[in-house]
């Protein structure tokens, strides 16, 4: 009977604990969680001009550059992501930002073929500062989940602040998960966070915040914009500030697949949008452009937006368009 209980022990208990140990391995992390937040600085490039008239700011999800495919169980070949990445550059390029936010960019990730998208940005467009935060490092995504040949696999990912002049200090601040989620979704899932990095403009200090917020589950999404504006607006006190990224709602969309979460920022009283809400600015999906998801919030009290518009000619490098205004320090 003893040898029984324990043969049938064994049959149960090793399968779970395969189970238990792959599920560990496959969440841990690849990087030290204190290198989340690094600063970057390519000594090769030469910094912005002092005192610039003007600054071009542009925030673009590059969806980790893989076109319309983003999220689709397909298999991806490099010469994609090598052309996608040929067209986002040429596209950005054109509009010589002085500081750009990325969202959705790999470090260092099997989906993208283990390429840092931040460093080659970065030196294909001169930005000699980085600020880097990543919201996603596992060793191996299960998604999409059919075939596996789909799969993520590993992934380093995150946000960036890339820029002409000096980034003094980088922040990473985690959001709320969504609390509904099942424990090993959220333990697989990507982080949601707001990247606040203070950048020296010959002398200036300017606050930016980079976002992602959300995109699936509305009431989360609310709770994190509420968070974010109350952030920006503290920030507002003693800087001027620009409040940028993929806010993953917009006011066209159904109400029953968006709770219009964006209004809680169009409401402030300390921060307006680029272009003016009432403008179309649409940025998402990149073929066939219907919803605002991207927006660049500033302080008015502080900072001036000369133009603004959707860099259209970024095709379809991404699932969505970047946005860009021109901005003047007051």
């Amino acid at each position: 009977m003893k040898t029984v209980f324990v043969a049938v022990s064994l049959a149960l208990g090793l399968p779970v604990a395969a189970l238990v140990g792959t599920f560990v391995y496959i969440s841990a992390p690849n990087w030290p969680v204190a290198d989340y937040d690094n600063l970057v600085t390519y000594e090769s490039l030469p910094p912005g001009p002092d005192s610039p008239k003007q600054l071009s700011v542009v925030s673009y999800n590059i969806g980790y550059l893989s076109g319309l495919t983003n999220q689709q169980a397909v298999e991806r070949d490099q010469t994609l992501h090598e052309s996608n990445q040929v067209t986002a550059v040429e596209a950005l390029a054109a509009r010589s930002p002085d500081i750009l936010a990325l969202q959705e960019i790999d470090f260092d990730a099997y989906r993208s073929f283990n390429v840092n998208q931040q460093e080659a940005v970065s030196m294909a467009l001169g930005l000699a500062f980085g600020a880097i935060a990543l919201n996603w490092d596992k060793r191996y995504v299960p998604f999409p989940y059919w075939p596996p040949s789909a799969h993520y696999r590993q992934v380093i990912s995150g946000q960036a602040i890339l820029s002409r002049y000096p980034i003094r200090r980088n922040e990473r601040l985690v959001l709320e998960q969504v609390p509904t989620n099942p424990f090993y979704y959220n333990a697989l899932y990507l982080d949601r966070i707001a990247q606040v990095s203070e950048i020296d403009v010959s002398g200036q200090s300017l606050i930016v915040i980079n976002v992602h917020l959300e995109a699936f589950d509305a009431p989360t999404r609310t709770r994190q914009t509420q968070v974010v504006r109350d952030l920006a607006e503290g920030y507002a006190q003693d800087f001027p500030v620009l409040l940028l990224g993929d806010f993953n709602s917009s006011l066209n969309r159904d109400e029953s697949e968006d709770s219009h979460s964006i209004q809680i920022l169009l409401d402030s009283p300390v921060l307006a949008t680029a272009p003016p809400p009432q403008a179309e600015g649409f940025t998402f999906p990149s073929d066939q452009p219907q919803y605002r998801l991207d927006y660049i919030f500033y302080t008015p009290a502080t900072l001036e937006v000369v133009d603004a518009e959707v860099v259209a000619a970024a095709a379809q490098a991404s699932d969505h368009l970047p946005i860009q205004a021109q901005v003047r320090l007051r």
